[in-house]
């Protein structure tokens, strides 16, 4: 409850009497409840007016003592017996509408979510004037019963050496060993009795840990203690603090000023000299007006962001920033965050990490509970829009007051929530690693039956290394991948084309994931003959045009990615001209394409030249010494000057470049003047399917 005493409330002047000031005939009656609620003592209040509901016979005195025990109870953070006085609230005032909506927050916080939406329902059909406020907080429920049961790396243990059966929260990297918290348990600075809780006034504590070199997340901590007991830690409330980079300046929240009679929270800065702290000294931003508490540091101490109820908000209270002026020597005008950050409820507890993200509690904001933990990233007025850190960061409870480490995988934060130890616990939460794995099964096109021994080729976007992988007896493949890193990967196997290039990445992933990848691999097809699109001839003529050779590329960019297969080049002709005549014109063509090819580095003894003539016409064309009658025109006759090709076997024995050498595999031509290919050639890339065209029967 003391996290709302420093920023969910304004000071009304604190009263150093308690209701041990009270004579026994004053206790027990609706004057001296109504009289501690105003005076924010809502642990003696409580007590007041469960006794006026028992004993009064009036029914409106009943309702109002049923009520406000219930608002007693919300408002020192026991939301169980919240639930209960606001159920019996709503039994005896079935029209106090506040009662119904609060009854239903109180459910949501002790983590019934089913039932809370039920009286979010009920709250509805009795206020529509209000129903989009209950439609967030049904959203909310709904998100909390989803997020629940969803994957997540998070740890949360609670941080039992630091916990008591008061209040603990607040912590704040200390140096390098220690942490800094605020707690209003027994034997502080004051042992006297705060009225709105019942506990004693909260103080600054330090205590010291250390981790395990073998196991970091395995940390144990010392005993705590007061971080000191006369200057920084005074009589009344004092906690929530933020250090520069050497720890040399602390900034801290103290309320109702040192002698108990100041109206509002402040922030004080004090300086380290040795093992003491010099006499806090008020910043020059708060005014005795408003409230400003939870200060945090930007890493180079030149911003420090806050929360206030100072006029001009949005809402209850609101994060601002101030900058450091080095030639004032000040902090400038508190500026508001705005309204991507700040709500009509309440923001508070800012903490800013070092590369710029920004975390805050919110209770505006669509949440779990009470105050849940959101991050956002921008500066100054620009922020994107708050990301709710979901559970288990975030409870039906408040949660609040987030550290997070350089890496962001490890911190600190209190919560009210199930289980704790106390009233507020601080826990720590840490990152299991992330492991990413890829697996799956190669498979043939046609007959779909697994295949071993494929060959797995997986890049990474990192660095130009690549895992080379056997897939086993059942076709199966299994590797590990690192985190935020993009793959492709592809099959390769005897007597098969590679399989598509694939794609995964792990970057879309924040917790372990298996993913699947399967690959199909179609078998190289012997029976069927292709046509090279593009590649045709002038009339009576064998010579390659220049697109001719840029599609005959791709012929050889196929046989330098299967290194074993040998073709046939089959070359026609048109059906003009004597048969005979048209045959070694189209022998003529197919060795023009198979010298070609050769120039370009494919051993000779793959190929083979093939002319047909005019034995394999695709159009009816007319035809010497044919019944065919059929006029063409060029263009048709163009489509029969073509050049085809067809797989012969995957039997070819690669040869080493001297062997290649001596028996003439790669020529130089006039066309190239070089072995490699003519300008504007590109080598195939592993995993695309190389068949220049479509397949053409």
């Amino acid at each position: 409850m003391m996290k709302k005493i420093f920023s969910l409330s304004i000071f009304s002047a604190f009263i150093l009497g308690i209701a041990l000031q009270y004579s026994c005939s004053n206790k027990g009656t609706m004057a001296a409840a109504r009289e501690n609620f105003n005076k924010k003592e809502y642990f003696l209040a409580g007590d007041n007016y469960k006794q006026v509901y028992s004993k009064t016979k009036n029914t409106d005195e009943k309702k109002e003592a049923c009520f406000k025990t219930a608002e007693c109870y919300r408002l020192s953070n026991d939301m169980k017996n919240a639930e209960n006085w606001y159920r019996k609230t709503v039994k005896i005032d079935p029209k106090n509408t506040e009662a119904e909506f609060k009854l239903a927050q109180s459910l949501k916080a002790n983590q019934k979510f089913n039932d809370a939406i039920i009286e979010f329902e009920t709250y509805k059909k009795q206020n529509p004037a209000e129903a989009a406020e209950a439609d967030k907080q049904i959203k909310g429920c709904e998100n909390a019963l989803k997020w629940k049961n969803e994957k997540t790396r998070y740890i949360i243990e609670n941080v039992k050496a630091l916990n008591s059966k008061w209040e603990d929260f607040g912590p704040v990297w200390y140096k390098k060993d220690q942490l800094v918290f605020t707690s209003d348990r027994e034997k502080g600075a004051n042992n006297k009795m705060y009225g709105w809780t019942g506990n004693s006034y909260t103080d600054l504590y330090t205590v010291k840990y250390t981790a395990e070199k073998k196991n970091p997340n395995n940390i144990k901590f010392g005993f705590p203690e007061l971080l000191d007991k006369e200057i920084v830690n005074s009589p009344y409330n004092d906690g929530n603090a933020t250090f520069d980079s050497k720890f040399s300046t602390m900034y801290y929240t103290q309320c109702s000023g040192k002698d108990g009679k100041g109206k509002y929270c402040n922030i004080y800065s004090t300086t380290a000299t040795g093992s003491e702290w010099t006499p806090p000294v008020l910043v020059s931003f708060c005014k005795d007006s408003f409230t400003c508490g939870h200060p945090s540091l930007s890493k180079d101490a030149q911003i420090m962001y806050f929360t206030s109820d100072m006029p001009g908000g949005y809402g209850g209270k609101d994060l601002y920033y101030v900058t450091w002026s080095k030639r004032g020597k000040t902090w400038g005008d508190p500026i508001n965050l705005g309204p991507t950050i700040n709500t009509a409820g309440d923001e508070m507890f800012p903490f800013i990490h070092e590369d710029g993200t920004l975390y805050f509690s919110s209770n505006g904001h669509m949440g779990l509970g009470g105050l849940d933990i959101f991050f956002s990233k921008g500066s100054g007025t620009d922020w994107s829009d708050p990301i709710n850190m979901k559970s288990p960061i975030n409870s039906g409870g408040d949660d609040f007051g987030i550290i997070l480490s350089k890496d962001k995988e490890g911190g600190y934060f209190a919560s009210n929530r199930e289980g704790g130890k106390g009233q507020d616990d601080i826990y720590r939460f840490y990152m299991t690693p992330l492991h990413f794995t890829l697996r799956g099964v190669a498979r043939d096109k046609n007959t779909h039956e697994v295949m071993p021994n494929t060959i797995i080729t997986i890049s990474n976007s990192n660095d130009s290394t690549k895992m080379v992988v056997k897939t086993d007896q059942a076709g199966s493949y299994k590797v590990i991948l690192k985190s935020k890193t993009d793959y492709e990967l592809f099959g390769a196997h005897e007597e098969y084309y590679d399989s598509k290039l694939e794609s995964q990445s792990t970057r879309p992933y924040e917790v372990s994931t298996d993913l699947v990848q399967d690959l199909i691999l179609e078998p190289f097809d012997f029976k069927h003959i292709f046509t090279l699109e593009g590649i045709y001839y002038d009339l009576d003529k064998a010579n390659l045009r220049p697109r001719s050779k840029e599609i005959l590329d791709t012929i050889v960019q196929l046989m330098n990615r299967y290194p074993k297969i040998r073709l046939e080049m089959g070359s026609h002709t048109d059906c003009r001209s004597d048969s005979i005549y048209n045959m070694g014109l189209s022998q003529r063509r197919a060795d023009s394409a198979v010298n070609y090819i050769v120039s370009q580095g494919i051993d000779r003894e793959r190929l083979i030249a093939k002319g047909y003539g005019e034995s394999m016409l695709v159009n009816d064309c007319a035809c010497e010494g044919t019944w065919i009658k059929k006029k063409c025109t060029e263009e048709e006759h163009q489509m029969n000057r073509r050049t085809t090709f067809k797989l012969l076997d995957n039997k070819y024995v690669p040869k080493n470049k001297q062997e290649m050498k001596d028996t003439g595999g790669a020529t130089k031509t006039e066309e190239t003047g070089k072995v490699g290919g003519a300008k504007g050639s590109k080598p195939a890339k592993p995993g695309q399917q190389t068949i220049p065209n479509p397949p053409k029967k």
